[in-house]
């Protein structure tokens, strides 16, 4: 009678926890990919929460690089996945049976205006891309990035223009965890990411450096006094007053 009972129970609580046993899976294994990023270029952030208007969004994945900050959608289905750019909802066809599931772009799409209004940082400045398992057949009528999960890291790597210093992405990541609401760990991460960042920008002052954007610090005279300015003025209008 109790193994019946157990597997009554088993039998209506996996169809309902296994997507997202499914899903977590599918995020573990883009993070792994994601912490072979060379750390002096690009901070990982995984399983953000943040705060909306509407209520709360959660993002998969942030990359945090000086090349620009990477939004990352992960679907760890299986099947051929068909959908269009603005269509509400896409397909994914596994032995004949049709699931429907909400257009990851646009969902993806509701991530970058969350980050946008909480850094106010152009839209530009954010490189969107979704991410399929291998186990899946991708066939839909996009211009974004849909990629499968062994084609992430080469993706990342093939952005090379320069947008940020190391200093501006440790303060950028440090705005995003003090924003989010579902880890406690993240929260601790937040104060080491603030101890890294006031270190990193004493150790610039020292050498002359711009910790704003990576100029040389110069001597100048103002109005009151003696001081130090980028060399990079006015483009950069960092201070330093001694």
């Amino acid at each position: 009678m109790g193994i019946v009972i157990v597997l009554t129970i088993l039998v209506l609580v996996i169809p309902i926890f296994l997507p997202k046993i499914k899903g977590v899976f599918g995020e573990t294994v883009v993070a792994k990919l994601l912490s072979e990023l060379p750390e002096d270029k690009y901070i990982i952030l995984n399983n953000i929460m943040l705060k909306t208007e509407k209520g709360t969004t959660q993002i998969d994945h942030i990359v945090v690089s000086i090349y620009g900050i990477f939004v990352i959608e992960t679907k760890n289905y299986k099947g051929i996945i068909t959908g269009t750019e603005f269509g509400d909802k896409w397909t994914k066809n596994m032995y004949g049976k049709k699931y429907y599931f909400y257009n990851p772009l646009r969902q993806n799409y509701g991530h970058v205006k969350a980050l946008e209004k909480l850094l106010g940082i152009e839209e530009t400045m954010f490189i969107p891309i979704v991410v399929f398992s291998v186990s899946s057949q991708i066939n839909v009528k996009v211009s974004k990035p849909i990629i499968y999960t062994s084609q992430l890291k080469k993706t990342i790597l093939s952005y090379s223009h320069t947008k940020y210093t190391e200093l501006q992405i440790k303060q950028i990541a440090g705005r995003i965890l003090s924003a989010n609401v579902d880890s406690k760990e993240n929260r601790r991460n937040h104060v080491d990411m603030i101890r890294t960042t006031v270190n990193t920008e004493k150790a610039s002052i020292a050498n002359n450096i711009c910790p704003k954007c990576g100029g040389k610090l110069v001597d100048r005279k103002g109005k009151y006094g003696a001081f130090k300015g980028c060399s990079n003025f006015p483009k950069c209008r960092y201070i330093l007053n001694k």
